[in-house]
């Protein structure tokens, strides 16, 4: 165990300098880079006592104790910085509010001398409580900022599929992957505090820790837009209820009023019929699918019609998202594109109907058509 805690404490320290200081930083980086930082001094902690005497760090006693404290709220701030550009703030701050509480209920202790801060981490505090809110306070914060990062990431995926035409949805796969391994981290760390193997488990849990987190920050360090969407854009006020600044409804040769909207600003089935044939043959004529960076925004402007009723009208009347419905036309484009030439470069004609990258397009054609493209390919000349 002692050599896990110097290889994972060298790595911490290792990792977060190259992730605040690298010549290629983003915001999501320096927060990464705190984090396992953190994480870091946590494990290099233990060996201030180890030899079980006072030393020149004996005052720096117990303070790494309560550094997971901070985890949750810099999965959570990590997770909303990686996906979006999103400017750290002063209010950011407010999230290390659990962090701190644990050392502010334990203040009395770590203002003792170093020979009593020692004796009550070899023997045990004399008091119990001020250690046990804490430990409290630390998995709850753990458990409420993963839930949290879920709503958000939840919230941001929504978002994408709803007002995006082009995105990798391979990202948000891989940060479910992520948050529920967190969750799985979290559970065995709870099961811990009630079990009679507590060390065990309580060990185990850290060793996942240390495992997840760096993980994270070498792939964050190689590729610094990791988990970034391209053209998602946070609201001012930080929410997102399903739909984006409308635009003056004006539909050619269709005229909608009062009655054809009900109470609850739903569209008359024969007005959405209307629309989406609007919308369709502006799609068929104008190829609007080919331009990759289409918008749910873009399209209704260019069909005039607000942005809600389109959403409304794919979601409600064609059973699909705003992603769905224009990479239903390109992945089809491309179909036919390969049925008729046999030549032709799949990267080229990816490119030219409207993805944004080649990761973009394998994981999108095969979620529409079951296979990848050059397996699609080979059955073709089979």
């Amino acid at each position: 165990m002692q050599y896990l805690h110097v290889i994972g404490a060298f790595q911490g320290i290792l990792l977060a300098g190259l992730l605040i200081f690298g010549s290629t930083t983003s915001t999501a980086s320096r927060i990464l880079g705190a984090w396992c930082l953190c994480l870091g001094l946590y494990l290099l902690g233990p060996f201030i006592y180890l030899d079980r005497e006072l030393n020149v760090f004996s005052h720096l006693l117990g303070l790494h104790k309560f550094l997971p404290a901070s985890f949750g709220a810099f999965l959570y701030l990590y997770c909303r910085h990686a996906i979006i550009a999103h400017p750290f703030t002063r209010k950011d701050l407010w999230h290390f509010l659990p962090f701190l509480l644990c050392y502010v209920i334990n203040i009395e202790l770590y203002l003792s001398s170093p020979e009593v801060k020692l004796d009550a981490l070899l023997n045990g505090p004399k008091n119990l409580t001020p250690i046990i809110i804490a430990q409290v306070i630390m998995t709850l914060q753990a458990f409420i900022y993963l839930a949290l990062s879920m709503v958000m990431v939840r919230r941001y995926q929504s978002q994408a599929e709803h007002t995006l035409s082009s995105y990798n949805p391979e990202v948000f796969r891989w940060l479910w992957k992520l948050l529920i391994l967190d969750l799985l981290i979290w559970s065995i760390k709870g099961v811990a505090s009630i079990s009679e193997h507590s060390v065990i488990y309580s060990e185990m849990s850290y060793g996942l820790i240390v495992v997840f987190i760096y993980s994270i920050a070498m792939a964050q360090w190689r590729n610094q837009n990791l988990f970034k969407i391209e053209q998602l854009k946070i609201r001012d006020d930080d929410q997102y209820e399903g739909n984006t600044a409308e635009v003056t409804p004006v539909i050619a040769a269709t005229t909608i009023d009062a009655t054809s909207i009900g109470n609850s600003g739903a569209l008359d089935p024969s007005i959405r019929s209307s629309l989406l044939s609007v919308v369709k043959t502006h799609m068929q004529e104008n190829k609007s699918y080919l331009d990759n960076e289409l918008t749910l925004t873009r399209l209704a402007e260019s069909v005039e019609i607000s942005t809600h009723h389109l959403s409304e009208v794919l979601n409600q009347h064609e059973g699909k998202n705003f992603y769905q419905f224009v990479n239903e036309y390109r992945i089809n484009y491309i179909c036919e594109r390969l049925k008729n030439d046999k030549d032709i470069k799949i990267l080229d004609l990816a490119m030219s109907a409207g993805f944004s990258s080649k990761s973009t397009f394998n994981a999108v054609f095969k979620q529409f058509v079951q296979l990848t493209p050059s397996q699609y390919r080979q059955q073709l000349t089979r």
